[in-house]
């Protein structure tokens, strides 16, 4: 790094230094907290910086989502308390799946990625459910069961069909748990659910039959 970048990256982190003092004067906002996240945060970009000047460093897109989840997560919880509580755990999960997303993007012949992004997105909204409970599990297996179909659409999965194996347990344990949950009792997509049952194992029945005659 020349001496005219230091001293320009040196500038602006004063200058938004300055900007937390300015904004905890006017608004009262904890300042600890808030440059606690902002220093979090410029980690992310300085790894997310080298993966823009370079593509091949895709592995920094992984610790550069981290620490600005981190930096999102303690901000939030600093500046907008209610929100930090409630979502800040769905935040911080996104951020991490947004990296893994980020790689897949950069390396689409990887596949690998695909899951822990899937799961970590489908983390991201349990953690957001209040009371959790059955439903929580029952959309926990439907998220799972998507990262694996969108894994069998990929070339892998047309090629060796193993996702589909467990994309279907995930599915079939989902709408297990979100029937006997309760939770769609008396609601318009609880009728879209029966009727979709039925005409799936409607139609698996029959074309089992018409395949014997």
């Amino acid at each position: 790094m020349s001496d005219q970048s230091k001293r320009i990256f040196f500038g602006v982190l004063l200058v938004l230094v300055g900007v937390l003092f300015l904004l905890q004067q006017i608004f009262s906002i904890p300042f600890g907290g808030l440059f606690i996240g902002l220093l979090f945060a410029l980690g992310g970009a300085v790894f997310l910086y080298f993966l823009v000047k370079d593509r091949n460093k895709w592995w920094a897109a992984i610790p550069g989502f981290v620490l600005l989840g981190l930096g999102a997560l303690i901000t939030s919880s600093s500046v907008f308390p209610e929100f930090g509580n409630r979502f800040g755990g769905s935040l911080f999960l996104a951020f991490i799946g947004l990296g893994f997303l980020v790689v897949y993007l950069l390396r689409t012949e990887q596949w690998w990625p695909i899951i822990p992004a899937g799961v970590l997105f489908t983390l991201a909204v349990v953690a957001g459910i209040r009371g959790g409970g059955n439903l929580a599990g029952a959309i926990f297996f439907l998220g799972v069961g998507a990262t694996f179909v969108a894994l069998g659409i990929h070339p892998i999965g047309k090629k060796e069909k193993w996702p589909w194996i467990p994309a279907g347990i995930c599915f079939a344990l989902g709408v297990l748990i979100l029937a006997l949950s309760g939770a769609l009792v008396g609601t318009f997509a609880g009728w879209v659910w029966a009727l979709l049952l039925i005409l799936a194992g409607g139609f698996l029945v029959v074309r089992s039959l018409l395949r014997k005659e």
